[in-house]
């Protein structure tokens, strides 16, 4: 097997093992402390790139979220401000519907095959799953540890995103949680059970 393990978060945890280890282990089987902070160089120069992208993806996120949180409260001013224009006198002859897209197809809602899209993104010391309602009230929010059973509900929430804030089940150790959403309408459940969403949490 290779020592370089395939999944970032692993590799991760392995090359800052190395740079914090080598300067003391590489002299014990040999090593001179020039090969020794050669190699931690070598290292510290993958970690750094490592940490720029954590920062990016960090920055990424954040600015997904202000996107999301500030289209959600203009639409509401916006579907009240259009609302309000289709009642004005001269708008069904003004032709402005169709030039502005005014008028959406028609679509109907069957609770029956409501089927949630979620994501799950990891933050320091969270999980934050966002979700799509569509014409649900909310979603409820499950998760397990991968390969245990059953599902744990975590919340119902009516907005989105939701934040998973549990602690690590054993601290320190890093575990890969899944995720799975139903939609609710009227304080039922209904509908199918979202794809399952997977994040690698490290506390």
């Amino acid at each position: 097997m290779d020592y370089i393990l395939p999944r970032r978060a692993d590799r991760k945890e392995f090359f800052t093992n190395l740079s914090a280890n080598i300067v003391v282990e590489g002299p014990k089987f040999g090593l001179t402390s020039l090969q020794c902070t050669d190699i931690k160089a070598v290292v510290d120069a993958i970690l750094a790139k490592m940490d720029d992208t954590d920062t990016a993806q960090n920055a990424l996120d954040s600015a997904h979220d202000l996107e999301q949180q500030t289209e959600t409260a203009n639409e509401a001013v916006l579907r009240a401000s259009v609302r309000n224009w289709k009642t004005l006198p001269g708008y069904a002859a003004s032709g402005s519907e169709a030039v502005l897209r005014l008028k959406g197809a028609a679509v109907v809602f069957d609770p029956n095959t409501f089927k949630p899209k979620i994501k799950a993104t990891v933050r320091p010391g969270e999980v934050l799953i966002s979700f799509e309602k569509g014409g649900a009230d909310g979603v409820v929010v499950y998760s397990r540890l991968r390969g245990t059973l059953p599902w744990h509900k975590l919340a119902i929430d009516m907005n989105p995103p939701y934040n998973d804030t549990a602690p690590l089940a054993t601290p320190n150790v890093p575990e890969v949680r899944e995720y799975m959403a139903r939609g609710i309408l009227d304080d039922v459940e209904i509908g199918l059970e979202s794809d399952i969403v997977t994040a690698t949490f490290a506390g």
